[in-house]
């Protein structure tokens, strides 16, 4: 009866429906195109700018290139300028990401310049291709030869600064010019000219395509709409005839008979007025049959698993019902928070929470239970007298059979010792770091007036006797020597406290044996032991920290010369092996070394026995070494031989060459410098350790060029610099009161000395004292103890870089 009734009042209005469905699936298709050629209109629209504009950026970028490489002689940046023009040329690939900020990237030393996996392909081919008309391409294309025009005169002044000779300033001020005259900005316009009426005809163009599909998109989706109302008014009358046979909406039927049939009987369905021959009444009757059974077996059930779960443990548990209200809880949760059960059961978990986390972290909590039924982590908790605690949490989720979470479960363990015992561990850490950059401190400052005066007597004049060099070489190779014991102990703790940091990069082996070679041939000499460096192709690349790696090649040919036999050799080989690395080997004739003491090679302060001999050494060298490379994901090791020498070998990772950097041959000139006392510069020098001051007094007393200023203190300082507002200031880092960084952000705020370049020089070495003092805006940052000619250049630079913001000054003047 109540089917014949369905199939008479319904289907007519389904097979209705169903044919509006069809009609609105067609318009939809087609509004869909529609949509598609709106996208496809503005994709050539991005398409056809952003071709243009690298046009625009290709000949802003050669600028650039051309003014930095007059202005700094950097070969690199001539590079550079080629490869912009290759690359619009079509002669290299062109790079993946070469947008607007490709070579400010490069330039900034960000991502490597890589063209190799790019398409060769000349701009303006690459704009035909992408159909721009012939009137804008004419303008693109007249833009171009313009541009090409111009690196004419770009290459004549970069040509001016590459000859070394006396008029190198002339040319170089010359070819400045070149760069900036009128002429060139005449020429730069003849460019951009062309380039902006392209971008007139392209806007137009494009906009008028875009417009037409916007247009031919709004007319299909006005039918569309139409044609979704009409299929929602059948919806409607459709759903009305239905709910009324029902009794009810389908979802409310068929939830009723999904209940029924995984025996769910909880739920009574109400029957309205005039509905008692309906299909949900009928449905209501067979369950309600059934609820009284089922809801006894259900709770028997439900005891049971709540039983189960919560007292198989020891640890501290509680269960709440699908609310968070708390229902139970067991004794080792009334030991740990000390409240009693009467006290939290009715309550929430909000009762012994800490108020550390915010509501973010709670609701990222119930989240994840949501998602996976648990959720386990590290947090605080609070006890009943107020005591805060850590514990390790872990919350689960007790589902019904329909899915549907009952109740909750929570287990916690207390972990205060282990949480004491970590944060001690920590603490201990930083108190051994904190020793160590006092101890390097403390050692440092005195060994600057050691060996600064020391330099100091032997350069000076009169020349020191042959007798009194013998004793300052003395004096300078122990200070120095024990300078290498601070610094490697200095790298030994920042291995082991996880705070080095790496740089890995593509670099040339051939490069870095040939600096190893010229840095050590010296020590080689002077005990006539032959070096034999490998002959290797510029091609073999290894991917690993550049200074790290000739630190432990340094460190090993040292060993290697130091315990040779005299007149003996050390061998350097290099082999690549199947696993995409290269095996790089220090072979020495030395004694050779027993096999018990092979095992104790890489202790920290193990010599070996060495501790009496009359050869240097710290026994740290070789541990550091080890750590390095092991960073670098190498391994390090030694076969040796007793009576025939040793092999330390370690291994680096193997890398394809993405750039051959050719490095020229140079020969050093020292030239003695004359200083022209006429136009005295002004040298003021924040210090309070008054043997560091008198240092710098007498190396400055052999510059007839520079006047000494002096201040013990931060506050003096400021002062003086303020008014005498010196051409360079040398700030030591420690100074009492203020420190040498907060005079420097000082000074840096105030407009008359915010341009005085400033030098920091300090016995603070750590990599955060060092980043400390360059964010503060120093210009150099020098080390104690004093080394006499860095010293002496880094000053003449700072001079140097004083006089161009001098020059500035006049100019905008």
């Amino acid at each position: 009866m109540i089917s014949k009734k369905i199939r008479s009042e319904v289907t007519p209005k389904i097979g209705l429906t169903m044919a509006i469905f069809f009609a609105l699936f067609v318009v939809f298709s087609f509004y869909v195109i529609s949509e598609k050629k709106v996208d496809r209109a503005n994709e050539q629209r991005l398409i056809s700018f952003v071709l243009a504009n690298q046009l625009h950026q290709s000949s802003d970028d050669l600028t650039r290139m051309a003014r930095a490489f007059v202005v700094t002689g950097n070969p690199r940046y001539k590079k550079y300028y080629q490869d912009i023009l290759d690359i619009r040329d079509g002669k290299k690939p062109r790079p993946e990401g070469y947008f607007y900020g490709y070579w400010d990237m490069v330039l900034a030393n960000a991502q490597p310049p890589n063209s190799e996996n790019g398409q060769a392909i000349p701009l303006l081919d690459l704009m035909r291709q992408s159909g721009f008309p012939d009137d804008e391409l004419g303008k693109l294309t007249e833009a171009k030869a313009n541009s090409d025009g111009l690196t004419t005169m770009e290459f004549v002044a970069m040509k001016l600064v590459e000859s070394a000779d006396p008029d190198m300033q002339v040319k170089q001020e010359r070819a400045r010019l070149m760069l900036h005259n009128e002429n060139y900005y005449q020429a730069k316009a003849k460019i951009m000219g062309p380039i902006n009426d392209a971008y007139f005809l392209m806007e137009k163009r494009t906009l008028d395509v875009v417009h037409n599909a916007k247009y031919i998109a709004l007319i299909f989706r006005l039918i569309f709409i139409a044609a979704t109302l009409g299929v929602i008014f059948m919806l409607w009358r459709t759903y009305v005839s239905l709910r009324a046979t029902l009794g009810g909406s389908a979802d409310e039927v068929q939830t009723q008979i999904t209940r029924i049939g995984r025996g769910d009987f909880s739920t009574i369905s109400t029957i309205k007025g005039g509905m008692e021959n309906s299909v949900v009444a009928g449905l209501s009757k067979m369950q309600n049959k059934l609820q009284a059974n089922e809801i006894e077996r259900k709770q028997a059930e439900e005891a049971l698993r709540i039983a189960a779960v919560a007292f198989e443990s020891q640890e501290s548990l509680m269960i709440t019902d699908a609310n968070g209200v708390v229902l139970r809880v067991n004794k080792a949760f009334t030991k740990t928070t000390g409240y009693t059960a009467e006290e939290v059961i009715g309550q929430t978990p909000k009762l012994f929470q800490s108020d550390l986390y915010d509501a973010d972290f709670y609701d990222a909590m119930w989240e994840t239970i949501q998602l996976t039924g648990t959720w386990h982590g590290e947090v605080w908790g609070s006890r009943k007298n107020g005591e805060l605690y850590p514990k390790w949490l872990t919350i689960s989720a007790v589902q019904g059979d329909d899915g549907a979470v009952t109740h909750y479960v929570g287990a916690d363990i207390d972990i205060t010792e282990l949480s004491n015992a970590r944060i001690a561990a920590e603490k201990a850490n930083r108190a051994k770091s904190e020793f160590i950059s006092s101890m390097s401190h403390e050692l440092r400052t005195p060994l600057n007036a050691i060996l600064g005066f020391a330099q100091l007597l032997e350069h000076g004049s009169p020349a020191p006797t042959p007798t009194q060099m013998i004793r300052l070489k003395e004096i300078l190779r122990g200070g120095w020597y024990l300078l290498d014991l601070i610094n490697e102990i200095l790298d030994l703790a920042l291995i082991e406290s996880g705070k080095v940091s790496l740089s890995p990069e593509h670099m040339s082996l051939q490069e870095i044996l040939l600096e190893c070679k010229t840095m050590m041939e010296p020590q080689a000499k002077l005990r006539d032991i032959q070096l034999n460096f490998p002959q290797l192709d510029h091609s073999l690349f290894v991917y690993a920290d550049r200074t790290r790696v000739k630190q432990v090649l340094i460190n090993l040919l040292s060993n290697a010369i130091k315990y040779n036999c005299e007149h003996g050799t050390v061998e350097v080989t290099c082999n690549a092996n199947a696993l995409k690395q290269v095996r790089i080997s220090i072979k020495d004739t030395g004694e050779g070394l027993f096999p018990e003491k092979l095992a104790h090679l890489f202790q920290p302060f193990n010599r070996l026995g060495q501790e009496s001999s009359a050869v240097e050494g710290t026994g740290i060298g070789l541990v550091v070494s080890k750590k390095l490379i092991e960073q670098m994901g190498g391994n390090i090791g030694v076969e040796s031989t007793v009576g025939a020498g040793s092999v330390f070998w370690f291994d680096l990772a193997l890398a394809e060459e993405l750039q051959r950097t050719e490095v020229p041959n140079e020969s050093i000139t020292h030239v003695t410098k004359v200083y022209d006392h006429s136009q005295q510069r002004t040298l003021l020098y924040v210090e309070d350790n008054p043997a560091n001051l008198s240092l710098v007094e007498h190396i400055i007393e052999g510059r007839p060029d520079i006047r000494l200023l002096s201040a013990m203190n931060g506050n003096v300082g400021i002062e003086l610099a303020g008014a005498h507002l010196p051409d360079v200031i040398l700030m030591d880092i420690n100074l009492p009161g203020i420190s040498g960084v907060d005079v420097m952000r000082i000074l840096r705020s105030e407009p008359l000395t915010k341009h005085i370049p400033i030098i920091a020089l300090s016995a603070n070495v750590m990599l955060h004292d060092i980043a400390n003092a360059m964010e503060a805006g120093c210009f150099r940052y020098l080390s104690k103890p004093i080394e006499l000619n860095e010293f002496m250049s880094a000053i003449d630079e700072v001079l140097g870089f004083a006089d161009m913001l001098s020059d500035r000054k006049i100019e905008t003047t």
